[in-house]
This record gives C-alpha cells, structure tokens and sequence, in this order.
C-alpha cells in the first residue's frame, strides 16, 4: 500500500535503470541437476563406445594424436580418460580405436620438447605386453599425465591382467571344493566344444585353418589381447567369420567382459559355492530347462555339459537375483559354454544380460518390449513400404522375443547363428537390427502378398531354413532339406551374404541411435506394464473392498509412490528377497510392499481415525496386526482392508478393528507396563480438568464415573474407583428392564435387572442367562490372551462368498444372538490393562472433531459401563472358582430362591441376596465402596484390588466384544461417528500436493537464483 501511495504521487519518476543494476549484480550458477545428467550422459555414451563395465565414469577427455606403427602416420582423435581404462578414438569412423585397461600399464612418461621435435606435448605408455603407444598434440599435457599418475596410483592390485588370462591355458584344473556337497570337489568344464566334436566337412576344416591363419598374421601386424589396435582390417576378419579356436578370446575381450572377469577373479567359484543349495522357483525353471537347451549337440547329451550349464544358469540366478532366470538364457548360455570355458561363460552371460541387451532378461522382458518399438520406427525410416503390413500382420511380438531375446539361436542353427554373434559382440545391439531389416528388406515382396498372421509366419520359417553357411555341413543336413534336388530347386541365401547385406545398406544406424530410441520408446513400455499392473491388482483386491474402483485407482497410485519414492530417495533400503519378490506364482499384490515408516506416513496422511496426538501409536498397532507373515512388510491388499474397514465398513467391524487393536499381536506386554504400575501423579488435578468437558451431565454420580474415566483415558496416571456388582444389574437376553420402584420385591436370578439409570440407557447389554451363565461361571483368569488370526470383515466374507452385495451399516441385526455368537465367539476377552489402552485410542481418536465434547461425554459413559460389566462378571467368576461343581449348583439353586433389591437412596440399586446366599455374596465383594476410591474382597487376599494414590489395576476384570459393541451402540454421537462413510479423496490430494511442494522445494534449492 505504501509503495502504492508513493508511485501515485505527482512528481515520482521510475528508475528503469534499477533491474540493470539488479542483473549486473546477480551472480550466475551452474545447474548442478543439468551438469549431473549431462556427465552421466557422457559416461553412458563413453562406455557404450568401448564396452566397458556399467561402473565406470568418464574423468575426462582431449584432442590428440595417435602413433599407429602399422602404417606408420598418426591419427587425429579423442583420449578418453576414466578410473579404469584409458581409450582413444579417431575422428574417422573405425579408423582406429584403442582400448587400454590401466592394469595394463606398466609406464607412462611424457617426451620432452625441443625445437627440432615434431611430436609436441606428447606422453608415452608402454604396457606389460611391451607395447608402446604414443599420445601427441595434447594441449594440457601436464594434467593430463598428472592424472594419468593419479588414477595409476589409485588403481587396485589384479591377481592377473587381461592379457595373462587370454594366454593361460584352459583345463579343467580350476576346482571349487564344497560346491555340490561336503568332500566333492566340481571340476570346471573347458570350452565343451573341445571335449565333444561336432560333425562337420573338410572344407569346413580347411576353411577354419585358412581364417586362424589370416587372424595370426593380423596379431603380427596390430598386436594382440587387449590392447590390440581396432582398425577396419579387424573389422573384415570379423565379418568373414571368426575360427572356433580363437572365438573365446575375441568375444572376451571386443565384449568387454574380459575386464569384469579381470576386477572379480574368484566370483566364480564362490557363486557357484553358494548357489549349490539353492532351491526356489528359479532353481525349478533351470532344472526344467537344462534338457532342453541345445539337445542336438552331444555335449548336451552327458551329464558333463548339463552340470556346466547349470552351474552357470544358478550363480547367474543367485548373481543377480533381479533378473534370475528367464527362458532364452538357457540358449544363450548352451552356445557359450561350446566356444568359452564356464567361467568366461558366466561374464560373458553376465555382460550381455546387464550390458548389451539390459533389461532383456528381467521377469516382464522390458528390454525386448522397448526394442520392439525401435525396430518398428526403423522399419518406418529404412523399409517404409513394409510398416503397414507389419502392424497389420501383428508378427512384430513373434521377432522380438524369438529372434531378439536369442540372438537368434531359436530360429537359425547354432553354427550359423554363431556368425551374427561374431559381430553383436563387436559392435554391439545395433547388430540385431540391422540383421532383421536385412531379412525384411529380403523378403518384402512375399510378405506383402501375406493376407494374415498364420500365413505370414509360414513365409518367414520357410526363408529362415533357406539361410546356409556353405562353409559348414550341417549336422542334421536331412532335417533341413529332404534331397539334394529339393536343395538345388530351392532359393538358398548364405549367411555371409546376409551379414554384408545388412551392413552395406543400414550400415549407418549407430549404437548411439539405438540408445536415443530406447530412451524414447522405453517411457511409453514402462507406463503400459505399469497400467497393465495396477489394473491386475486392483482386479486381484477388488473382492476385498468396499471402495469404489476411482477410489481404489487413487489408493493405489498414492501406495505405489509411496514405494518407488523409498526405493529411489532412501539412503539405507529395506533389505529385500529378491528371489522372493520376483517369484512369479505370488499374488499380484505382493508386487508393491511397503515397510513400517511408509506405512505410517500413509495412515498420518490419509486415515481419518489419525488426527490425535498420538496416531503414530495407532499406526503401529495396525502395522502389527496386519504383519501376519512376519515380513515386516505390508502389501497393497493389506492396505486397502485396513483403509476400507476405517472408512467404508459397517460399524460393527470398525469397533471390531479398535477391539483387536488393543490385542496380542497389535497391542504388546510392554505397552502395559505403564497401567498396572503407573507411575505417581496427580489424578485429581487431572480429574478436575476433565470435568469441563461434561457440564452438562443430568446428575452427579453420572458426571463422577464420566470424570474418572476420563482420567484414566488421557491423565498421567490411571486411577479409577472400583465399581464393585452391588452398582450394575444384568439383563436377562429374552427379558425387559425391570423398575426399580420396589426395592423389596423378590425376583428370580433368570431375571436380574439394571439400575434405573442404567437400564434406560443400556438396554441389552449383557447376557446372563442360563446358557450364558455357564460360560461365564467356567470364565478362566485372562491375564494372558493368546493371539488370534487377523479377522476378515463379514462384509469382505460375503463378497468372497460370491454374493456380491455391499450391505449397508446396520443391515446386520448387530444384537441378534445367534449371529453374534457365531460371529465373534473366537474373538479374545479384554482385560483391564488392555481396556485403559482403548479409552486412551478413543480419547485421542476424537480430537478436533466438531462434536468434540460430546463425544468425550459419551465415550466416558460407555467406558463407566464397560466397568461396571466387568466386574458383574468378575463376581460370578470368582464366586464359581471359590465352589466345586456340586456346590456351585447347589449354590445357583437356592440364589434362585430368592433375591432382594434394594434402594440406598444414592441413585443406584444393590443386587443383595437372602440367606443362604448371603454369606457367599459378602465373600466375594459386594460389600459398598462410597466414595473412598477403593473395594476390598474379604475372603480373596489372592485377589486383593485397592485403589489409593498408586491403583492396581484389576487383572481379573475382563470384557468380550460383543459387551463392548452393544456399549457403543448405546450412545447416538459415537454410532453417528462410526457409521460415517469418507471420503478419502481429499486426503490423498493434500498428501500428494504436500509431496509435490517438498520435491519442488529439495529441486529449488539448487537451481539458480533469478
């Protein structure tokens, strides 16, 4: 207001040179956020490039020459310098590229620079292998080895380097002592190859001594191992086919897993250890499967190879228990072990499993899913003609997972499948669609002509079995021709043929292109599972709720970001069975669990019983009852019935909750330590502030048993007066209340009566009749009260049952006998500790509530008569505990006779009997307790209660449910309360707003100031 008047005033001029001088000042910051992606993008793109592990970053990089000896010219490029790896690339595209593992390096030293040099600010490495490469034109030189220093410094200590696990010979040597059984040592299997021939020609073998001979002169030339120079030349061997001699080192090293294998030299052995007593469903799908993987080939005929296989699909599965095992690895893996010892078996697997086809493997083939909308926007960029007919054909699912997902072993023999995995290893995943928009491109015209699905996967078979390898016999040649003029007559396409046909024309598609496509298409994959998953389990606990399927849908969305939120955000996690949560025979529900803090963070933000002070509690007694599995996990099921009975249940299972609440498992010994010896206090301090809240009580007695258990809900200390039998009557089950104008008539046992008060305001509480009194007399001591199974709502029970029908708050007669019997007769008695913890919940419970006093009032007349129950039925207990059987009906028989009520003008009756009984009503405590605050049993020093300023409580006194809900169904407001329905909608839009505000505020704080 003030800049307001001061701007409208004659003569004020604005100073538009104020947000210059403003800008000049505001200092600039860098977006840390932006900065971190744009160096992680830099990592992924620099270990795509070279293969290397998923650990390593990218330190830094520079402009530079490279030396090469073979042709003896230096070669522009990029060093890349990381933690693990120094590498270089040219400019040109596969001109050259080197690799250099920083174990490899034995020295590196700077060439000093004179005026006749023409090598300026150059650094020389030379290796172990005594090779020798030499770096030029490096502007920060000095950094540059500097850091080169640094990171060798740093580097740790290899039992081996790469190049000395190429070269040592494999044997069957390597051992793992104790990895079937105690005293058996397994013996590690070399490439099965080598011990199992595989039938083939003589121009196979010559063919095969013609490519090791060129590869060794190639060794000669460019060196050998790792640090081999990669050069187009390179790239023709591969492409011409790889010998079966030297495939195991070439697909080491151009896959990268060679440098895994190198930094965990004993994995192996110890998976492999470990994973021998495994047993799960993972071990079961291996055992399945282990017959099934390549049975033509004869190594996979003996128990050697199926031993091998196993080992490796196990300790993958015990590896990495997020992906485990997925039908596909077995054929893969099969493949390997003939060319790859088992332990380079295993890192191979390892590298193309979490590598080169990530997320290809996991238990929903995310990978393959998201390669599938790649490959069809290429079919729509490279064969446009061929796009429509795919999607109407619906094949591109069956190439996918066929051809993808195995490299395609599945469709092509292994020994010419081989071939296209000679350059997937080299040049990575951008291999597998060139390959297939190769076959397309083939067979376009065919597949055009094709007018539905069956018909055109026909067509496609019949051109895979076309495809040869005129350098390999087959080793079943008559399951895929039938004669020599069949195979004549027949249009056959070589391997080799299709390999340079897929290069020469979608040659240009980069590794680089296929990653920006994954990342575009993996988003749209992701978000289609992810609604696939919600709709399976909202259908999986569809039965279980009485919420809307709107409601459910928010529930769920509320639930699974309070996961993913922990899973992503949280420094310490929860530690998890990963066997156990991927495990595929587990109910939907199971895929979301969320541990104790979420779930109360939840129950704070969403339930409408937690507005007290104290809710924390209540959430963890639910956390407790709903942990039945012992997990210390809660899944979405449990959630939505916890939620469901709060919000949208009748009342009768709403109190049924608050009751078990205040239960083993829920409720703990512990928690009541603090009732049965409380610590000292000023009770009437808390009473007399407790008495504000019920002015407008009718009468004085009312309003004092009000104030004293309001005390012992929410004071400090818990001290009640004793309310003894002689305060309560009972109520016959069939039977009316009776008046208590005659205090001096005689009525039967059978028909006790309540006070006048009490009758008019609790009608049908308590049960003794004869059927009733038998089980009351037999009552044991419940001290202790052993936990009972989770309770199901009898509306969830009737949904399951197949009726289907919600019913509403009181359509069950919640006072009919039989059902209630039947209903809750498994339901545990409450003691008096345990019933002090329900007052203190349901004090707290209605804290802010309009009708707040109210409810106070009525909760605290409840209580009074909860009481007075109680100890009705703690009379008959112990006056039947005192007698033997033949007394106790002796007993009843002649208490039957006669009975007295009398009136003390206090506003309350005494149940009094007449002789014989007499005797035995003073024995068990009907003596009067006036206002002293204290009742003594004569006769019962075992069962002595005082109540002074330190009270013992009274273990003795017990409730049952059904007491207790015909208690609260005697009071409007507290029917009123619990028979609401709510609406938790917006609840769960303050709890993600609130979310959202603290995201942006903990993203806020390192952007750049404006």
């Amino acid at each position: 207001m003030a800049m307001k008047q001061l701007m409208s005033e004659e003569g004020f001029q604005e100073d538009r040179t104020l947000p210059t001088k403003m800008r000049r000042k505001t200092a600039t910051k860098n977006y840390s956020l932006k900065r971190d992606l744009d160096a992680r993008a830099r990592s992924e793109a620099y270990r795509c490039n070279f293969n290397l592990p998923l650990n390593e970053k990218l330190d830094g990089e520079a402009e530079c020459t490279l030396w090469t000896p073979y042709n003896k010219q230096h070669a522009w490029g990029t060093i890349y310098i990381s933690s693990g790896f120094i590498c270089f690339a040219s400019r040109v595209r596969g001109l050259v590229t080197v690799v250099i593992p920083m174990c490899e390096i034995n020295i590196v030293e700077k060439i000093e620079n004179d005026s006749n040099s023409v090598l300026p600010n150059a650094i020389l490495l030379s290796t172990r292998e005594k090779s020798n490469f030499l770096f030029a034109q490096l502007t920060e030189r000095d950094f540059a080895l500097e850091r080169i220093s640094d990171l060798l410094f740093r580097q740790p200590e290899f039992s081996r380097s790469p190049s000395q696990i190429l070269a040592a010979p494999h044997s069957p040597s390597l051992t793992s002592p104790g990895a079937a059984s105690p005293g058996v040592r397994v013996s590690f299997q070399p490439a099965l190859g080598t011990l199992f021939a595989h039938q083939s020609s003589t121009k196979f073998a010559e063919k095969e001594a013609e490519k090791l001979q060129r590869w060794e002169k190639h060794f000669t030339e460019y060196g050998r191992g790792a640090c081999m120079y990669r050069t187009h030349n390179l790239h023709q061997l591969i492409l011409d086919g790889i010998p079966n001699a030297l495939r195991s080192e070439i697909w080491m090293i151009y896959s990268g897993a060679i440098h895994e294998m190198t930094a965990n030299p004993k994995l192996y052995s110890t998976l492999v250890e470990k994973s021998a007593s495994m047993e799960n469903f993972m071990t079961d799908e291996i055992e399945r499967d282990l017959h099934r993987s390549l049975p033509e080939h004869p190594a996979f005929q003996s128990e050697i190879g199926i031993d091998a296989l196993r080992r490796v699909l196990t300790a993958y599965a015990f590896k990495n228990p997020n992906i485990g095992y997925c039908q596909g690895i077995n054929i893969v893996t099969s493949v390997l072990l003939l060319y790859l010892s088992e332990e380079e078996t295993f890192w191979l697997l390892t590298s193309i499993c979490e590598r080169l086809l990530p997320d290809y493997y996991n238990n929903k083939v995310v990978g393959v899913q998201v390669d599938q909308g790649v490959f069809e926007e290429l079919v729509e960029t490279y064969v446009p003609s061929m796009s429509a007919q795919m999607k109407h054909l619906s094949i591109m699912s069956l190439i996918s997972l066929s051809w993808f997902l195995t490299i395609f072993l599945s469709v092509l023999p292994f020994d010419y499948a081989v071939r296209i995995m000679d350059c997937f290893f080299y040049d990575g995943a951008k291999v597998i669609f060139q390959i297939t928009l190769a076959i397309l491109d083939t067979i376009k015209e065919e597949l055009v002509e094709c007018k539905e699905d069956g018909e055109a996967v026909l067509m496609i078979n019949s051109f895979l079995e076309s495809i040869v390898d005129h350098e390999v016999v087959s080793a079943a040649p008559s399951e895929r021709v039938d004669s020599d003029t069949e195979e004549k007559e027949r249009k056959v396409l070589d391997i080799s043929d299709l390999i340079y046909q897929a290069y020469s024309k979608y040659g240009e598609i980069t590794n680089q292109d296929i990653s920006k496509l994954r990342i575009k298409h993996r988003l749209k994959v992701v978000q289609t599972l992810e609604d696939a998953t919600m709709k399976n389990i909202l259908h999986s606990v569809s039965n279980d709720t009485l919420f809307s399927s709107r409601d459910l849908e928010q529930l769920f969305t509320v639930f699974r970001e309070e996961y993913l939120s922990v899973c992503y955000w949280r420094t310490s996690q929860v530690p998890v069975d990963l066997v156990d949560k991927y495990d595929p025979l587990k109910p939907f529900y199971e895929q979301y669990r969320i541990d104790l803090d979420q779930f109360k963070t939840l129950i704070l933000a969403l339930c409408p019983w937690s507005s007290g002070l104290h809710a924390d509690i209540l959430a963890l007694r639910l956390f407790r009852l709903l942990n039945t599995s012992g997990t210390n996990l809660i899944n979405f099921r449990d959630f939505v019935w916890c939620m469901s009975t709060v919000c949208r249940s009748d009342i009768s299972d709403r109190l049924l909750l608050i009751y078990r609440l205040h239960l083993p498992p829920a409720l703990l010994d512990s928690e009541l330590d603090d009732v049965i010896s409380p610590t000292k206090s000023d009770s009437t301090d808390s009473a007399v502030e407790a008495s504000e809240f019920f002015d407008g009580a009718q009468n004085s007695s009312e309003v004092g048993r009000s104030i004293s258990v309001f005390t012992a809900c929410g004071g400090d200390a818990v001290s009640m007066p004793t309310v003894t039998a002689s305060e309560v009557g009972a109520v016959h089950m069939t039977g009316t209340s009776r008046s208590a104008e005659a205090p001096d008539k005689r009525v039967d046992v059978d028909e006790p009566v309540l006070d006048s008060d009490l009758a008019e305001k609790f009608p049908r509480v308590v049960d003794l009749g004869d059927s009733e009194l038998a089980s009351v007399s037999s009552m044991e001591k419940p001290t202790s009260v052993e936990p009972s199974p989770v309770f199901v709502p009898t509306t969830f029970m009737q949904n399951k049952t197949g009726s289907g029908t919600k019913k509403s708050s009181l359509a069950i007669p919640l006072l009919d006998p039989d059902l209630n019997r039947d209903r809750f007769k498994s339901i545990p008695r409450m003691n008096q500790p345990q019933f002090i913890q329900l007052c203190k919940t349901l004090y707290d419970m209605f804290l802010n509530e309009p009708n707040e006093q109210q409810l106070y009032h009525a909760i605290a007349t409840v209580a009074t008569l909860l009481l007075q129950i109680g100890d009705v039925g703690k009379r008959f207990s112990f006056s039947n505990n005192r007698l033997s059987s033949g007394e106790r009906s002796a007993s009843f028989s002649e208490c039957q006779n006669e009975v007295k009520i009398s009136d003390e003008g206090s506003n309350r009756n005494s149940l009094t009997s007449v002789d014989p009984c007499e005797d035995q009503d003073r024995a068990i405590g009907t003596g009067d307790v006036e206002g002293t605050g204290r009742g003594v049993e004569e006769g019962s020093a075992s069962r002595e209660i005082v109540y002074e300023d330190n009270p013992k409580v009274d273990l003795d006194w017990s409730i049952s449910f059904e007491q207790f809900l015909a208690s609260m169904l005697t009071e409007s407001e507290l029917v009123a309360y619990f028979d609401s329905q709510f609406d938790l909608s917006p609840a769960i839009d303050r709890f993600r707003n609130r979310r959202l505000h603290r995201s942006s505020i903990s993203l806020g704080s390192d952007a750049p100031s404006l």
